[in-house]
């Protein structure tokens, strides 16, 4: 399985998946144990993973704030040091 670096770009619903599923595993958590920190089921979680497309916005906040994970917006490139001072564009 790749383990992703961060900070890591979101550009399509089934990354946020990815990055959810990484931290969730990283934190040695079950979808259940997620699930029942976030008021939310197993089901929820399973088809975020999977990158379901339609999911409730709010939701996924809950799982990324019970994972310590942020997420930004921006217009612009940017320059990450992770990235050795390469400009990325975050949309693509």
């Amino acid at each position: 399985m790749n383990k992703i670096q961060y900070p890591y770009h979101i550009r399509m619903p089934r990354y946020f998946g990815k990055a959810i599923r990484d931290m969730r595993k990283k934190k040695h958590m079950t979808q259940e144990n997620l699930a029942d920190i976030t008021g939310t089921s197993t089901k929820f979680i399973s088809d975020i993973e999977r990158g379901k497309e339609t999911a409730q916005m709010d939701k996924v906040f809950d799982l990324l704030r019970a994972l310590s994970l942020q997420v930004y917006v921006t217009t612009g490139l940017l320059s990450l040091e992770e990235d050795h001072g390469k400009t990325v564009d975050p949309l693509g």
